[in-house]
């Protein structure tokens, strides 16, 4: 493993660490904004007789937005563990993958959907698009190469 490479990782792994709380951030401002504005074109319409659909899935979004965060938060900070020790892939690592595999559907379903949530109209039309599926199948395939990664790290540990 080269020394660049690895303080390359370092650096990227400090920076994504620092723009995770910029990505938060945003998204409280943004919160703030549609939950304490009148219902204006592109905030909660809270006069409409469908608004506890509406407050749930901003809700939901949100909470799925909170918990992809606190999932990449972990990976990042589990690489950046593991590296100290001369370990590129981790179990623990191999894990959160998994779990994001689960999780990032769900998120993308509801983050290409959030128009039901601040529409004037009281119309749920539901969106499905490629997020929904492609972004998961990347997933899936970084997690499977991951774990297989991880699994010939482990052997190669048990033969030396």
């Amino acid at each position: 493993m080269s020394k660049t490479s690895v303080k390359f990782l370092k650096i990227v792994c400090y920076i994504v660490l620092a723009l995770i709380p910029v990505w938060l951030i945003f998204y409280g401002v943004q919160s703030y904004y549609v939950l304490t504005t009148g219902s204006g074109e592109g905030v909660i319409n809270w006069d409409s007789p469908r608004i506890g659909v509406k407050v749930t899935f901003f809700v939901m979004q949100r909470i799925a937005m909170l918990v992809m965060a606190g999932l990449f938060t972990a990976f990042i900070i589990n690489v950046l563990r593991y590296l100290k020790d001369g370990t590129i892939f981790s179990r623990a690592n191999v894990i959160l993958l998994w779990v994001m595999v689960l999780v990032l559907p769900i998120y993308s379903f509801l983050s290409d959907n959030m128009s039901i949530a601040w529409e004037r109209t009281d119309n749920l039309a539901i969106v499905v698009t490629d997020n929904m599926f492609l972004y998961p199948l990347v997933a899936l395939i970084i997690a499977s190469l991951y774990k297989i990664a991880y699994d010939v790290a482990e052997d190669q540990k048990l033969t030396i």
